[in-house]
C-alpha cells in the first residue's frame, strides 16, 4: 500500500439523491427527444429560410443542453467520494451560501413571472422572471439537495463505523484513508472522540456501565 496512492471511495454514499436524479434524467431526455424532432421538422417540413434556421437552430441547442445535463446528471449518480470529502460533510453541515442567498428572492421572481403570465400580460412581462427565476431556484435548491443528502448519508457512515456496523468494503475503505492521510486519521479519531461523548451524554446509563 502506497500513500501516494487515491483513496478508495466510498461505494455505499451518492452525492444525488434518487427523488432527484429521475426527474432530472428524465427532463433531459425529453429536451433530447425535442431538439431531435425539431432538428427533422426543420430538415422535412419547415418553409422559408428563418424557419428553417430556426428549428434547426434550436433544435441543436435543445439535443446539445438535454445531452449535456443527461451526462451531468448520470455523472453525479455514479460518482463516489473518498472518506476523507465524506468526513468533510460532517465537519461542514451548513446550508450552502449561493442556497441560502439566491434560491428564496429566485422562487418569488419565478412566482411573479407566473402571476404576470396568470393575469394574461405579454411576453415581455413575465417571460425574463419566469425563465431566469426558475433556474436560479432550480440549481441553488438542486446543489443544497446534493449536500443535504450527501451529509445525512456521511452521518450514518460514521456513525456505524463506530459502532462497527458499517459495511465490510466502506469500513475497509475508511481504514484505507486513515493509514494514507495522517490528517484525516487524525480528524477522524476527534470526530469519533466527540461523538463517543455525545453518546455518553445522552445516555448516562452507558456512561455509569463504561465505569464498572
Amino acid at each position: 500500500m502506497k500513500r501516494s496512492e487515491p483513496s478508495i471511495p466510498l461505494r455505499t454514499v451518492s452525492l444525488l439523491p434518487r427523488w432527484l436524479m429521475l426527474p432530472v434524467a428524465t427532463l433531459s431526455g425529453a429536451l433530447m427527444l425535442a431538439g431531435l424532432a425539431m432538428i427533422v421538422y426543420g430538415i422535412g417540413w419547415a418553409e422559408g429560410g428563418g424557419e428553417v434556421g430556426g428549428s434547426i437552430g434550436g433544435g441543436i441547442g435543445c439535443l446539445l443542453g438535454g445531452a449535456g445535463g443527461l451526462f451531468g446528471t448520470m455523472r453525479d449518480w455514479y460518482r463516489r467520494l473518498p472518506a476523507q470529502a465524506i468526513l468533510w460533510h460532517v465537519r461542514n453541515d451548513q446550508m450552502l451560501p449561493g442556497y441560502r442567498r439566491m434560491f428564496r428572492p429566485a422562487l418569488g421572481a419565478f412566482a411573479v413571472g407566473v402571476a404576470l403570465w396568470a393575469c394574461g400580460l405579454p411576453t415581455p412581462a413575465w417571460a425574463a422572471l419566469m425563465q431566469t427565476g426558475g433556474i436560479l431556484a432550480f440549481i441553488s435548491g438542486s446543489q443544497e439537495a446534493m449536500r443535504r443528502h450527501t451529509a445525512r448519508q456521511a452521518h450514518a457512515t460514521f456513525a456505524l463505523y463506530a459502532d462497527g456496523a458499517l459495511d465490510p468494503d466502506d469500513r475497509a475503505a475508511i481504514d484505507d484513508a486513515r493509514q494514507k492521510d495522517a490528517k484525516f486519521d487524525q480528524e477522524l479519531r476527534e470526530w469519533l472522540a466527540i461523538s463517543e461523548q455525545l453518546r455518553l451524554l445522552s445516555n448516562p446509563a452507558d456512561s455509569d456501565s463504561a465505569g464498572e
